[in-house]
């Protein structure tokens, strides 16, 4: 985007506003005029079931927008903050009618929604066919790609405020599945997690053993 695209969104933000964890920023069976971009703190995209479980499809950071999927139709689901999370709010009508006036604004949200769509594939993909170690791996590789982007990584290694319980609900995992899967990482030597902070030890190991590729969230 060039800075006429950046002014004309700029227009479009009401306001900030301050989240605690667990509380709900946006959901689809709610009917609202804003749009939400993460500022500060930590995320989730999910889906909740009858019987209290849920499964994560998606973790949001800062400069990611939570609800691009409320300018179109069929939105499902709910974004809640996992940490304190600091949003800023842009007027939804606004956001349309800049997209209206600024092609490359509107090709800047197409790519937003297909690095979403191509997200979700491989989530999928990993959710279904690959072996729980793998599956880990891939989401701490992506997690360090996308946070390195925001410059929110030291090297190898990186703040990851989230419980055992968010990892289980992204990852289709028990509990006590999650934390075999952790232990063996520790004692492959790929990994150190403690008190909520990753360095991933042997970079390229993990990565061949996620299978990594980042093409899909750098097009």
């Amino acid at each position: 985007m060039g800075d006429a695209e950046r002014d004309a969104l700029a227009r479009t933000m009401t306001s900030t506003r301050n989240y605690s964890r667990g509380e709900t920023i946006f959901d689809s069976d709610e009917d609202t005029p804003e749009l939400h971009v993460m500022s500060g703190g930590w995320a989730a995209r999910s889906v909740s079931f009858k019987d209290g479980s849920r499964q994560i499809t998606d973790f949001l950071i800062v400069g990611d927008l939570c609800d691009l999927s409320a300018l179109g139709q069929g939105s499902v689901g709910r974004v809640a903050a996992l940490t304190p999370a600091v949003v800023t709010v842009l007027n939804r009508q606004a956001v349309t009618a800049a997209i209206a006036r600024h092609p490359n604004l509107a090709k800047a949200f197409i790519s937003i929604a297909l690095v979403e769509q191509a997200t979700l594939r491989v989530w999928l993909a990993y959710m279904g066919r690959h072996e729980k170690t793998t599956h880990l791996a891939h989401l701490f590789c992506e997690l360090h790609a996308r946070l390195r982007r925001v410059d929110l990584v030291g090297d190898h290694s990186f703040d990851l405020p989230l419980t055992h319980e968010v990892l289980a609900d992204a990852t289709g995992m028990s509990g006590v599945h999650l934390n075999r899967v952790l232990q063996q990482m520790r004692k492959d030597g790929l990994i150190t997690l403690h008190k909520h902070h990753l360095e991933i030890l042997q970079p390229q190991r993990l990565r061949e053993l996620a299978e990594f590729d980042p093409a899909y969230i750098f097009p």
